[in-house]
């Protein structure tokens, strides 16, 4: 190796080499970083969301290995985490809603947005006890939510559309780890949650679903974001990260039954849950993605971010206006070339 060389040549006294091997040292080391090839992996943090179990079964069937890209998935119990170790710089990259990103960026955190994950179209929900079978009825009672922008913006939503304020309620934090005991030991008579969890409660303790993101299509948009700084010195190896997603999308359209057996296994559910909760969103391939990226697009997603930044304004969750064009970028996408299409 280059840089062993030069370590090499020192030893030995060799100094009218040392300049030339020194620039090469640290030419081959940038290039190594920005093809993601370094010994030190690009880490992603992703929370228990469904959406980003892509993330995990890509790791699982060493597909970035397979595109020459070194990638550390880190799962998060909660989003408050999560997107605090992103201000922090523990992670390069995360999986966050698009709302989760405004907050971040309306705080001046300075990232970008390459890729549209999915859209929950049902996944996030408001679920009440066995008697409680209406928004309407959570006036005076005990809701729980994980205190994530994500949580607040879906029971905004969801008090907003029956008319209730937040002062009508009481409001518990509770985080993602604690969502089934908490239901299930009856603490709150409500439970601003999502898949899996939300399934299982539905499923096996008599949960009635009160309101969900399919209330508020396209509202919940869950996408991956990079640091900027991270971005700019980084796209041949984010390109090939982006490249593994699509695989994966792939491989589970095409071995449902198999990808479902390794994730429920590694998130403790079941391969049923993991199936039934992928009816309530929807992941785009890439070339939804690059359509979504595309400005002149009736469904591009400056248009869809408009309406988000709009309700966020209306309840002072953002101090001032985002300015998205600067935000979201379709470069690595475009980038991309022949991911692998698996068969049954």
């Amino acid at each position: 190796m280059v840089c062993r060389g030069f370590i090499a040549s020192l030893n030995q006294g060799r100094s009218w080499i040392v300049l030339p091997l020194l620039l090469l040292c640290l030419f081959s080391l940038t290039t190594c970083s920005r093809d993601g090839l370094n010994s030190t992996p690009i880490t992603i943090g992703i929370n228990s969301w469904a959406g980003y179990d892509p993330f995990i079964l890509a790791d699982k069937l060493d597909l970035f290995n397979k595109n020459n890209v070194q990638v550390e998935i880190r799962r998060f119990a909660s989003t408050t985490e999560q997107a605090q170790a992103m201000r922090d710089g523990e992670i390069q990259g995360a999986g966050l809603t698009l709302d989760e990103v405004f907050s971040l960026v309306g705080a001046g955190f300075k990232g970008k947005v390459v890729l549209i994950v999915d859209y929950s179209m049902g996944g996030d929900m408001v679920i009440g006890q066995k008697e409680i079978k209406s928004i309407a009825e959570l006036k005076g009672k005990t809701i729980g939510y994980e205190g994530s922008v994500v949580g607040g913006f879906l029971l905004d939503r969801a008090l907003y559309k029956y008319n209730l304020k937040r002062s009508a309620v009481k409001l518990i934090d509770v985080q993602a780890d604690k969502w089934h005991d908490s239901f299930v030991e009856k603490n709150v008579d409500a439970l601003v949650c999502f898949n899996p969890v939300a399934t299982e409660l539905l499923n096996e303790h008599e949960g009635n679903l009160l309101f969900s993101s399919a209330d508020i299509p396209f509202e919940i948009i869950d996408v991956l974001l990079f640091s900027e700084s991270f971005y700019h010195d980084n796209k041949p190896a984010i390109t090939k990260i982006l490249r593994a997603w699509f695989e994966t999308l792939s491989y589970i359209d095409t071995n449902l039954d198999k990808a479902a057996e390794i994730i429920s296994a590694v998130k403790n559910t079941t391969p049923d849950n993991y199936k039934q909760g992928l009816n309530s969103l929807v992941a785009p391939d890439l070339t939804a993605n690059r359509a979504v990226f595309d400005p002149t697009s009736d469904k591009n997603i400056y248009k869809y971010s408009q309406a988000i930044v709009d309700f966020m304004m209306s309840k002072n969750m953002l101090s001032k206006r985002i300015h998205t064009a600067g935000l979201f970028e379709s470069e690595v996408l475009l980038e991309i070339q022949n991911p692998a299409v698996y068969s049954r």
